[in-house]
């Protein structure tokens, strides 16, 4: 640490009141990317350090790696006198994507039916993407999957898979946006799977085993009030695809007798959906409202009887209540089985009936089929053996 620029870090480290041990971890940081001390200008500090950060050396130590960023954060403050996050605030805008970036947000709530915060969430993935270019290509075509293969390799390494996958589908469908647009772009960029190269065989949709689901569906009692109205919940899940906050929200006058047809209005998208009601389940309905549901003013068609006698509507906890303690019990374990596996064992169902994934969409009240890809469980084995769309991918046979 006796070079001079290390020096005068440590000065101001010690100025700033780091502690001896917070000092010696940024120095030795700082000591691997030497290339950088020389940078007097604000715009070529800024440059060195994204291309740092992006690239993160394979030759760093755990430590080195973990402390990088900050210790380059601060070492922008002490050169340029401002915090690296001011100076990117106070960056123009880059207009050859802001704008696209707009359009494609509008695209997602408006024509797709994606909620604001997913789609805040995709265009925030891309913007980081897109930030790693100093200078765009001059065409979108331009960049092809290698490009996000290597992006997710260094600047997303420290992410869990499930999180890279998420970054993975935000980028692919801003890239079918652009073709929808009719811009062109790199075609190896739309084969990419919606996960990242981890074959595990966890990263496929879980589902309840028949004899998971049989046990499931002959928990509750139909000989009691309180046991119908479980099975009745526990059936809409697994036959409808229902999601807990959509059981939560039915109400008498959503079931159309007439037509056996029931009407979602609670949706996570704000979409109403219309579900035919299978016979079976009609039947059991009728008999849940005319023999076994309280005579109550409320509306909502499940209702719980609380400390003081009263009855009012289940919560969507209560709904959940009735799935995991019915799991308890019949000893259908694992973190993966919680209330959802039975909306994906719903939708697994529909699709390898031969019913088609598009149909397996609006049961699920999913605008985007790439929503619904990843609820469905096809054979894992048959799955195997096709090759990654990853650049440099190779069979998953083993």
């Amino acid at each position: 640490m006796n070079h001079p620029f290390i020096q005068k870090y440590v000065h101001f480290l010690t100025e700033k009141g780091y502690s001896t041990q917070t000092i010696h971890a940024y120095s030795k940081a700082v000591e691997r990317v030497p290339q950088i001390w020389d940078s007097v200008k604000s715009q070529d500090l800024y440059e060195h350090i994204n291309n740092v950060l992006a690239t993160r050396n394979k030759s760093f130590t755990v430590n080195v790696s973990h402390n990088i960023k900050p210790a380059l954060s601060l070492l922008f403050l002490m050169v340029t006198g401002i915090t690296f996050k001011e100076y990117v605030a106070k960056l123009p805008k880059r207009d050859q994507y802001s704008i696209i970036l707009n359009e494609f947000y509008q695209y997602s709530t408006g024509f797709k039916g994606i909620i604001t915060t997913s789609a805040k969430a995709e265009c925030n993935h891309v913007s980081k993407f897109l930030n790693q270019f100093i200078n765009l290509p001059d065409a979108w075509s331009l960049i092809t999957a290698n490009d996000i293969r290597d992006y997710v390799m260094n600047s997303l390494s420290e992410l869990k898979p499930s999180s890279k996958g998420r970054y993975i589908t935000s980028l692919r469908n801003f890239f079918r946006f652009l073709e929808y647009k009719e811009i062109p772009v790199n075609q190896s960029i739309l084969k990419l799977p919606l996960t990242p190269a981890d074959w595990k065989k966890s990263n496929i949709p879980v589902i309840l085993t028949n004899e998971e689901e049989c046990r499931l569906r002959k928990h509750y009692d139909l000989n009691t009030e309180k046991g119908k109205r479980n099975h009745i919940i526990i059936s809409l899940m697994l036959d409808l695809g229902l999601r807990c906050v959509e059981v939560t929200g039915l109400e008498l006058s959503d079931i159309k007798w007439n037509n056996g047809i029931i009407l979602l209005k609670n949706t996570k998208n704000k979409r109403m959906r219309e579900l035919p009601i299978p016979q079976k389940l009609g039947s059991l309905l009728e008999e849940y409202v005319i023999h076994c549901r309280p005579k109550t003013d409320d509306k909502h068609l499940f209702l719980r009887k609380t400390i003081n006698n009263k009855h009012v509507a289940m919560s969507r906890e209560s709904i959940r209540s009735v799935i995991r303690y019915a799991f308890n019990q019949e000893n259908i374990k694992g973190w993966w089985k919680g209330t959802h596996a039975l909306r994906r064992t719903a939708a697994s169902h529909v699709y390898n009936t031969g019913n088609g994934l598009k149909m397996t969409a609006d049961l699920l009240g999913h605008k985007s089929l790439d929503s619904t890809k990843q609820y469905v469980k096809l054979n894992f084995e048959s799955l195997r053996k096709i090759p990654s769309s990853w650049p440099r991918g190779e069979s998953n046979e083993r």
